[in-house]
């Protein structure tokens, strides 16, 4: 059994009895008629655990970070401020459904093939952590972007796993629904459910926290402000039990949206996008101010363990054009467009390995259990979240590939002794301590050194030869137990020729 817990949470088991019995079922009530401003009895010890994951969110774009001066996000620089920061937090891939694969899993998403967008969904050999911690009796609820059902990029799922050999091609509407449910999150162990990107929402509770059969229902307030209030319902509704809690936000990703709310509070001249993306992670700030104080109402803040990351960095489109209407999800000329928000002072963008791509904002905390205003600079990854979560419940994590990061952050002079790795598209990389070597398909060799002020601005490769072979071998042998072997190939094609050409050009 875990024991890190807080000796309030022991206290308040010890002392249960003592509550009024009309306190008590009012704060174990899970129909949504709850009151608040009262310490309710939990039926645990194991920690609530709750992530939140952005979307397309640049590493500047977090107040705490001191990168920007525009950015106002004061609940999330006070979760930090109270909590661990991490300055080098990593996703395992740069792209919505691999990120979110891996940190569901807590397995680097290629040893099971999820390689990019175009490998959904997320095959049903993988368990979810929330499987996982259902059976060990957590209430489990996602309010959000899934991502990892069948859509209309799941044309190799279908010749590979559904249809292998059919000569009738790949349509996402002829699928039928009873395979789709297989993948939704409703059947891959999320009990609460209120899924969707906005407008319309698949959930089995509502708002006012009733339980519901599956629906579909149709809010038309703005996406972020109501999946903060589906978060906090949540809470209400499992206030007492140990919870898991994750919430996928459809923001700042495109397209872009914002109530004027948001939007006055950045005033004065800035391109349009930059307006609304920062109006974007304004209401993500407010939602988890409001989720702190749904937890520290009922008194169980210092009973739940906060994870905060971007699944991935942000899409700038090179030169970061102000394309209007903000709504425009694609350029003029195709492909992507700018989100609106930063990934200074890194090089790079969504889509690439470098630092700008896979380095995100990244906070962790624990009331009373993990230091306060700790900056932690070693480097971690979103597995590592995944496979923390499931320690502290108690549950084996041979089968992840992240580690237990609270030992570490309790003790920070104690250091983790690993690499991590990366391949997506053309492009592999590993970083090892300070050194990062990356890789684009025979055309590009890079060892950058990330404790530097130039950071990935110069190659020193030819410095450290003896080093660069290394890491290279070390980033082969990881390849080898990856579902499709091997590091990439051949000639730069395609966006990763567009994106390195730009970033890295050659002398």
């Amino acid at each position: 059994m875990p024991t890190d817990f807080s000796i309030q949470t022991r206290l308040r088991l010890v002392h249960g009895l003592a509550i009024s019995l009309t306190t008590l079922f009012l704060s174990s009530c899970g129909d949504g008629s709850s009151t608040t401003d009262q310490t309710v009895v939990r039926t645990s010890e194991l920690p609530n655990i709750i992530f939140i994951f952005t979307d397309d969110h640049g590493y500047a774009d977090l107040g705490v970070q001191g990168v920007r001066d525009d950015v106002k996000t004061p609940h999330l620089d006070q979760l930090a401020k109270t909590g661990v920061r991490m300055t080098a937090g990593y996703v395992t891939a740069p792209q919505c459904t691999p990120s979110r694969a891996a940190l569901i899993t807590g397995r680097y998403q290629q040893k099971f093939g999820v390689e990019d967008n175009n490998y959904s969904p997320l095959p049903l050999s993988q368990a979810t952590l929330a499987e996982k911690l259902t059976a060990v009796g957590y209430k489990t609820g996602i309010m959000g972007k899934w991502h990892l059902d069948i859509n209309g990029a799941s044309e190799r799922w279908y010749n590979e796993v559904y249809a292998p050999g059919s000569s009738v091609p790949f349509n996402e509407n002829n699928i039928p629904f009873a395979e789709k449910l297989k993948y939704y999150p409703e059947s891959r162990g999320f009990q609460d459910n209120f899924v969707g990107y906005h407008n319309n929402y698949r959930a089995n509770f509502n708002l006012a926290g009733q339980t519901i059969s599956p629906r579909t229902i149709q809010d038309n307030r703005f996406r972020v402000d109501v999946i903060s209030e589906a978060a906090t319902t949540f809470i209400d509704r499992h206030k007492a039990d140990p919870f898991f809690m994750y919430i996928p936000y459809y923001a700042p990703h495109v397209p872009l949206e914002a109530t004027q709310k948001y939007l006055d509070l950045f005033p004065g001249s800035m391109p349009e996008r930059r307006r609304y993306a920062l109006a974007m992670l304004a209401a993500v700030d407010a939602g988890v101010g409001r989720i702190v104080e749904k937890l520290e109402s009922y008194g169980i803040d210092d009973d739940t363990l906060i994870i905060f990351m971007g699944d991935n960095g942000a899409a700038l489109n090179l030169t970061k054009k102000d394309i209007l209407p903000v709504s425009a999800q694609t350029a003029p000329n195709g492909g992507s467009v700018w989100d609106g928000s930063l990934n200074e002072p890194w090089v790079g963008e969504k889509g690439m390995l470098s630092e700008g791509g896979i380095r995100v904002p990244f906070i962790m905390r624990w009331k009373n259990h993990l230091p306060e205003g700790l900056v932690y600079n070693e480097p971690v990854i979103s597995i590592d979240a995944t496979t923390t979560a499931a320690a502290l419940a108690g549950l084996a994590t041979t089968d992840m590939d992240g580690i237990n990061l609270i030992p570490y952050l309790k003790n920070p002079s104690s250091k983790p002794n690993r690499a991590l790795y990366w391949r997506f598209m053309q492009q592999s990389a590993v970083r090892q301590g300070k050194w990062k070597y990356l890789r684009t398909a025979d055309e590009g060799e890079y060892l950058f050194d990330l404790s530097s002020d130039q950071h990935e601005q110069v190659n020193v490769l030819s410095q450290h030869p003896a080093i660069a072979q290394a890491l290279h071998t070390q980033l082969s042998n990881w390849s080898t137990s990856l579902k499709t072997p091997g590091l990439p190939s051949g000639a730069l094609l395609g966006a990763d020729k567009y994106w390195y050409d730009y970033y890295f050009p050659k002398n």
